[in-house]
């Protein structure tokens, strides 16, 4: 996680397509700082098709032109493989690779449904893609990725797409999403640098979010995620464990005050806290716990599981597992949560005290080798071994822990 954050910091750079213009674009992000800084100097930030050639796109890096952390988007009307973005103050020319020759570019289709006319889409910069995700396929000047793929099984093309860009260059693409692996399949991709994983999900259900440059706001400081993966602090999620705590299998409660970074694959959030111009009522989600739950008249019921997600109906009756959920809502508010309850398992502390409140039988002391007992425990066997004797049934207890 932290390495992603780092790399943004540094370039601040993503690409996109727009498929309502038939345009591509460059992303460009700065912070307040870094724009008062190249303001003072005079900066601009140069877009050139070539490490030494000139800059066919010169933009001055000051506040009447970017706004701090909004990203601009630039239209690349010229056409490279390559595209090195520099600014004047430093004069360092990254490389960016969006074409290439022998392979095609996969682009994430961002926040749109399969029936509406138009879409944006962002850049891979790596070489990992996700079954179940929708990817615009672009190869200008050849249509051999939808040759390849069309009668691939697995692969499911949504449109296909041929258009003129880049002031007369032609533009084959695809969207496409894949719904397993096969060897074919995995062929094709591994021939153009890809590689095909199974995807990974997680959805935020509650408190309510806008979205805005791919990030989403909430007012409040308790998150509820439904994740087809387990959390793991400092890992997948920039928190520590002590601020997660495990609802259920799926469902996940994580308390924070820093922006929260997710990222599993291809699931990946940006979670920041913003409060609103005007006072809110900040309502505590109920939570339930049963083995079972029957959908009574009124509000709206949804149940969580590795299938997806179903609207429940009223009289529905619906038998809980540690890996489903139901989630009430009043009109768009979360009203409780419904997981499954079972009985806890006593710690071995608990066991303890109750062979030695109940059972008094003692045999021999052999010694016994557990690391990371409780402290109550460990003084026992301290006794045991000066006494020669312990309780059988706390022998036969630590003899289960040691396996």
């Amino acid at each position: 996680m932290q390495r992603k954050k780092n790399r943004n910091k540094r370039e601040r750079v993503d690409f996109y397509y727009n498929d309502s213009t038939k345009c591509f674009y460059i992303g460009l992000y700065f912070s307040d700082e870094e724009i008062s800084q190249y303001e003072s100097e005079e900066t601009k930030i140069e877009i050139r098709r070539d490490r030494y050639a000139q800059p066919f796109y010169s933009l001055p890096i000051d506040h009447s032109t970017f706004s701090a952390e909004t990203q601009e988007k630039i239209v690349l009307d010229v056409f490279a493989e390559s595209y090195f973005i520099s600014n004047t103050l430093s004069g360092m020319k990254r490389e960016y690779r969006i074409f290439n020759e022998k392979s095609p570019s996969f682009f994430k289709v961002l926040n749109s449904e399969p029936d509406i006319d138009g879409f944006n889409a962002k850049l891979i910069r790596s070489n990992s893609i996700y079954t179940g995700v929708r990817y615009f396929v672009v190869w200008p000047g050849r249509n051999t990725a939808q040759i390849k793929l069309k009668n691939i099984s697995d692969a499911s093309i949504e449109k296909e797409i041929e258009f003129k860009t880049f002031e007369g260059v032609t533009v084959w693409g695809i969207v496409v999403s894949f719904n397993g692996k096969n060897p074919d399949l995995d062929r094709i991709l591994s021939d153009w640098g890809y590689n095909l994983d199974t995807s990974e999900s997680v959805l935020l259900l509650w408190p309510p979010a806008f979205e805005k440059e791919e990030k989403l706001f909430v007012t409040s400081s308790r998150l509820f995620f439904y994740s087809s993966f387990r959390f793991q602090g400092r890992g997948n999620i920039n928190t520590t464990e002590t601020n997660i705590v495990e609802l259920s299998d799926d469902l996940t409660l994580i308390s924070y005050q820093e922006p929260i970074h997710i990222l599993k694959k291809n699931a990946e959030l940006e979670i920041y806290k913003e409060p609103l111009i005007t006072p809110i009522l900040v309502k505590e989600i109920v939570q339930l716990k049963t083995k079972s739950f029957r959908v009574p008249k009124g509000n709206n019921y949804y149940l969580f599981s590795e299938y997806g997600t179903e609207n429940l109906s009223e009289g529905q009756k619906v038998f809980l597992t540690s890996s489903t959920v139901i989630a009430e809502y009043a009109g768009n508010i979360l009203e409780r949560i419904i997981c499954f309850f079972e009985h806890p398992l006593p710690d071995i502390e608990e066991i303890f005290h109750e062979i030695l409140s109940n059972y008094w039988i003692t045999k021999d002391y052999h010694c016994v080798e557990i690391e990371a007992l409780p402290q109550i425990i460990t003084e026992y066997l301290e006794e045991c071994k000066h006494n020669k004797r312990i309780n059988a049934a706390v022998e036969k207890l630590l003899e289960g822990e040691g396996k």
